[in-house]
């Protein structure tokens, strides 16, 4: 299972970055990561958001969209005994000025990559 989530990422990745897509790897000491779109005349469209923990636990994980100070949950998982959660959203979801994406995580003691690409 490991590889298989591990070879979809990678491919991702790979299709993401020739499509123009980029990569940002954020520290989850905060058990909070915030991505706002700052720009005025672009947006962007996540991909992936990989949460990868430095050891094996549980907990849970939320993915949020803030947009006009109005937060919704676009995903959420409970996890156990795992060092990755993984999601890839089923839809497009474009963050244009102003609009944040919010990754939060009970537990704290790992990394953040969030895929994006240009909308």
């Amino acid at each position: 299972m490991k590889r298989v989530i591990l070879a979809l990422l990678m491919a991702m990745a790979a299709s993401a970055s020739w499509a123009g897509g980029w990569t940002a790897t954020y520290s989850l000491a905060g058990g909070s990561v915030g991505l706002t779109n700052t720009q005025a005349n672009s947006s962007w469209v996540p991909v992936s958001v990989m949460l990868k923990f430095n050891s094996a636990g549980s907990g849970t994980a939320e993915v949020w969209r803030v947009s006009q100070e109005h937060s919704f949950m676009l995903a959420n998982c409970l996890f156990s005994n795992v060092t990755t959660v993984v999601w890839v959203p089923d839809a497009e979801y474009p963050f244009t000025l102003g609009e944040a994406l919010v990754i939060r995580s009970s537990l704290t003691n790992g990394i953040v990559q969030v895929i994006r690409k240009g909308d």
